[in-house]
């Protein structure tokens, strides 16, 4: 769990100044002589003292006036210390009582001298707290301790008149039996969550629409068990289970902490650095198809950009000011891993993303998202609009933050849609937010981290001129009742009456249900009442049908969805679902594309076929598409072949090469010979065509194959194979034609990559030439380094004198790609036919941490006196730098000629490493040290993965995203290789920044400055 620790870091990446802000922090392995700067050391301060003074509290009934509020909405203090301390979850049950968890040991970890020790646990275990409102005032007036001794709490979530509860490693299960506030009923029923980093932890359980329990499994990795059953591996992703059968699986996720729902079921999610992010694909639909490299189910959607500017009123503390300016001065930092800067003016530790759902508020803040920033100690709003397949989150108020505070202390770690229909923050009230790691002893010994740790305040955030609003206790509320609420306009009913209803499994609330779905006109009640019929295994064919067919696109949407579920029981439903693809609504024929993949083929292929003509150039709708046809890849692609309509649609060629890869892919070559010979008959388009087969050739070399392995075997009929080499011949001939334009010599070469060695050879070494254009020269090298033959490697090297820059970077990522290929690489730079100087710095470090002992070792003897190991000493010597006054537009240059590998400046460059406007916050020296000792922070979000395939090809890059079926590695200009998991080897971290060291080579300390002056006046760009 990425709690609310403002852990700000500008871990550089693989261009000049990848500064990565507020990301993942630093591990918890760190030694203790790592942790630490002496008081006594050269850097130290004269006295701390004076300059750490401790930020005082304000008392709850002062803290009110700390507050500046948008749109004339109002605080209302719920609870507070002692009532309430450390909260960072809460549930609501039927009867209004507030759940609380308690996380009262944050940082440090205070495990429970047993399981459940009788009487309590240590003094400072974490808790469970039990609030209600006796008196109906509005403020909690009764507080119960229900549970103690658990460690870590992070999430509390109802059910059967107790809560479950997520305090890593385990999920437990209390409730009270007998009246008295306190759990006597205390099981574990999952284990396994890991605890590897307080700011990794698992958190946030919600009931959702399909009657399950989701939450956000957090970034550390572990293995789950169910009631001492091992289960699995977890890690990266989410999680949901169903508590009546304790079925437990993975889902589409993987964030820090915070983790909220629609109205509609849309589930967001978000980290420190990225305030909101939309989980956009089903992690079944997307492992259906193993054979598909797939984009990351998680969209960072938020329009101002995932680190996004905000505008704070308080000041930042004084330990805070202190350890930035010294940081960067003291040798003895060179080993430690530098915790993320506090830079005031961005996002840095965004938590509990929540949707607004109640009917307190004006219409207009009906699903507004709501985002703490607990480094900033303010709440910032969005408004959320559909778009596509997903959502476009805007500031909602211009140039303000919706609430903030001037008070320090003030830590919004998360949200709760009340009953009363307001939104409920959770004010952890500390006075230091940061993982203890990160903060140096002697600046600690000032510091108190667990200050606070007995205090905590719930506020209610209050619309003007709104009355109180009357609650419903629903615990002894009747079936038919229940059903009634599902039509309420506040969330809270509504959920709370499905669930209720849910637990119950009482079946005499079918009949009301489908009352209630036939003649509700609210699209919400429709939709709940209709998923409780599915968690009641009430639903028959004819209420689908009916529901198919309903006005609203969100209930139909879901129709499809709980129709998948019986397919089997109503095969008629199969019919049903074919006759929607000509629906109006996106997101109706964006779930019909992924259910689709759950008919047999003589259904789906003529629906997705239809669907196919208006997918168009949306890549969303493309990716549903191929997660339904695992095994009919060949065959949709045919019948798309043969569809002038589909053909004539923009996107048409990106689709058919997507799914000539997951056809070439399969261990089925028959698929791909019928689709190579189909399409044959495209050859007079020749964009599409090629397209087509470099695909293919492309999905064949993921299973250790190529396409002129397949022209080889008994798959391909003489016909087609007889045709295929006519044109190979021809393209050998036509690379080296002048007479042609350059754009169709350059398609020629591309197609000899597919052509036998000697064909491709004849066709290709000729453009290998200063005198060929660029453009065919680079072609020409593409298609070379397809080719397996031995003689590529010197073919490719011979003429390096006379390549130009670009030609050397794309000769030198075609050798890296094999062993034997770097093996002939480092030997010409041992013979000084490449100079060691024309290498790039980002090659050297992979080869220095190359997986390969003998790679490795020759390369530091190659290159292991470029890189000075004394980073420190480096920037030492650097320091006059700070002293200089740098030139913007040198400066300027230097960054375009240097970041734009990796970063994007306007219409320059690549986006590969954060926005540069979110570092000029900065301060010099702390830029300075990130551009010249990359690797004090290895951040596994922007750290070098090395990924060696069962073929033996070896890839290098950042994870850009991950699926259940693929990895997308990112490298230098945006390039990215897609590798299915099905062909992964090995997947190892080289623990170090993309960012190459040795940046000293490039710099002189006036460019230096020169360089930090223009990324200090960068502004950000105007809202569009």
């Amino acid at each position: 769990m990425r709690l609310f620790a403002p852990r700000f870091s500008f871990a550089p990446l693989f261009g000049l100044l990848c500064m990565l802000l507020a990301i993942w922090g630093p591990t918890l392995s760190l030694r203790a002589g790592e942790q630490s700067q002496s008081p006594t050391s050269p850097g130290a301060d004269k006295s701390l003292a004076d300059e750490l003074p401790r930020v005082p509290p304000v008392e709850p009934a002062d803290a009110i006036k700390t507050f500046k509020l948008e749109r004339g909405f109002l605080l209302e203090l719920v609870a507070a210390e002692p009532d309430v301390c450390d909260p960072v979850d809460a549930c609501f049950d039927e009867n209004s009582r507030m759940y609380v968890a308690e996380m009262r040991g944050y940082p440090y970890s205070h495990e429970p001298t047993e399981l459940f020790p009788k009487g309590g646990g240590k003094k400072d275990a974490c808790k469970i707290r039990l609030l209600e409102d006796t008196d109906g005032d509005g403020r909690m007036d009764r507080s119960a301790l229900f549970a103690e001794a658990i460690s870590w709490p992070t999430s509390v979530c109802c059910y059967r008149g107790g809560v479950f509860v997520m305090a890593a490693p385990h999920i437990y299960y209390f409730k009270d039996t007998n009246g008295d506030g306190v759990a006597d009923v205390r099981e574990v029923v999952y284990s396994g969550l890991s605890r590897s980093n307080v700011q990794g932890l698992a958190n946030n359980m919600k009931w959702a629409l399909d009657n399950h329990i989701y939450l956000a499994g957090g970034r550390n990795a572990g293995e789950l068990t169910h009631r001492s059953k091992v289960w699995g591996l977890i890690g990266g992703r989410d999680l949901r289970f169903d508590p009546l059968t304790e079925e437990i699986e993975s889902v589409s996720g993987g964030s820090q902490f915070g983790h909220s729902m629609d109205d509609w079921g849309n589930r967001f999610v978000c980290n420190n650095s990225d305030h909101i992010q939309h989980v956009v694909f089903a992690n079944k639909y997307l492992s259906r198809n193993p054979y598909l490299g797939t984009p990351s189910a998680l969209r960072s959607i938020a329009k101002e950009g995932a680190a996004a500017q905000v505008f704070r009123t308080s000041a930042a503390e004084p330990w805070r000011v202190v350890r930035t300016r010294r940081r960067v001065a003291d040798p003895k930092f060179n080993n430690l891993p530098t915790t993320e800067r506090f830079a005031i003016g961005f996002f840095t530790s965004a938590t509990g993303v929540t949707i607004y759902r109640g009917d307190a508020y004006p219409e207009e803040f009906r699903g507004n998202a709501f985002i703490g920033d607990v480094g900033g100690n303010l709440v910032h709003r969005k408004t959320v609009a559909a778009d596509g397949a997903t959502f476009v989150a805007t500031r909602a108020d211009k140039d303000v933050e919706f609430l903030t505070s001037t008070d320090n202390w003030f830590r919004p770690v998360n949200f709760v849609n009340a009953p009363d229909g307001t939104l409920y923050i959770l004010d952890m009230y500390r006075e230091t937010i940061e993982h203890p790691y990160s903060i140096p002893d002697d600046i600690k010994a000032h510091l108190d981290l667990e200050s606070g740790s007995d205090r905590g305040r719930i506020w209610r955030l209050v619309a003007p001129g709104s009355k109180p609003h009357r609650v419903k206790k629903l615990g002894d509320t009747s079936t038919g009742e229940l059903v009634a609420e599902l039509e309420s306009p506040n969330a809270w009913n509504r959920e709370t009456a499905q669930r209720l209803l849910y637990e119950r499994q009482d079946r005499q609330a079918v009949a009301p249900l489908r009352r209630l779905f036939e003649s509700s006109k609210e699209p919400r009640a429709q939709l709940q009442a209709l998923w409780t019929l599915e968690g009641l295994k009430a639903i028959d064919a004819d209420i689908l049908k009916r529901a198919l067919k309903k006005p609203s696109a969100h209930v139909r949407e879901h129709a499809i969805r709980i129709a998948e579920f019986h397919l089997d029981r109503f095969p008629e439903l199969a019919k049903s679902l074919t006759e929607m693809v000509n629906d109006q609504d996106y997101r109706v024929r964006l779930q019909l594309e992924f259910s689709l993949g759950e008919l047999p083929a003589e259904s789906s292929i003529p629906a997705l076929t239809s669907l196919a003509r208006t997918a168009g150039e949306n890549r969303d709708l493309r990716t549903a598409i191929l997660t339904s046809v695992a095994e009919t890849a060949a065959f949709l692609a045919i019948q798309l072949i043969h569809d002038s309509q589909f053909l004539s649609q923009p996107g048409s060629e990106t689709l058919l090469a997507e799914l000539a890869r997951v056809a070439g892919a399969r261990k089925d070559p028959q698929g791909a010979a019928v689709l190579l010979s189909a399409s044959l008959r495209l050859h007079q388009q020749p964009a599409t065509w090629q397209a087509i087969l470099q695909a293919l050739d492309g999905g064949l070399r993921q299973r250790g194959s190529s396409l002129q392995q397949l022209l080889s075997g008994e798959s391909v009929d003489s016909i087609s194979r007889d045709v295929m080499k006519s044109l190979f011949l021809t393209a050998a001939t036509s690379t080296r034609d002048e007479g042609q334009p350059v754009d169709d010599r350059a398609n020629s070469a591309r197609l000899l990559a597919m052509a036998d060695y000697k064909t491709a050879r004849e066709g290709l070494e000729p453009l290998l030439s200063p005198s060929v254009p660029q453009s065919l020269q680079l072609a020409a090298v593409e298609s070379l380094a397809a080719h397996a033959d031995k003689g590529v490697s010197e073919l490719l090297v011979s003429p390096w004198k006379s390549f130009s820059p670009a030609l050397r970077r794309a000769v030198v990522d075609a050798m890296l790609i094999h062993p034997e290929r770097i093996a002939t690489m480092l030997h010409n730079v041992e013979s000084g036919a490449v100079k060691p100087g024309e290498i790039e710095r980002d090659t050297k470090q992979l080869l220095l941490n190359h997986p390969r002992a003998d790679i490795r070792d020759q390369a530091r003897t190659l290159f292991g006196d470029e890189v000075s190991p004394d980073r420190a000493k480096v920037v030492a010597e650097y320091q006059q730098a700070l002293e200089l006054t740098g030139d913007l537009e040198r400066g300027k240059q230097l960054v375009v000629q240097k970041c734009s590998v990796c970063h994007k400046l306007g219409d320059t460059g690549h986006a590969i490493g954060p926005d540069l406007v979110s570092t000029k916050n900065k301060s010099p020296a702390d830029l300075m040290i990130s551009i010249l000792d990359p690797n004090r922070e290895a951040q596994p979000n922007f750290t070098s993965y090395t990924v060696v395939t069962y073929a033996g090809t070896l890839h290098n890059g950042i994870i850009a995203a991950e699926t259940a079926t693929s990895i997308t590695l990112r490298r230098a200009e945006g390039k990215e290789d897609v590798i299915l998991r099905s062909n992964v080897e090995t997947l190892a971290s080289s623990g170090m920044s993309l960012m190459p060291v040795g940046m000293e080579k490039e710099l002189t300390p006036a460019q230096m400055a020169d360089v930090i002056a223009y990324v200090k006046s960068i502004e950000a760009p105007a809202a569009k």
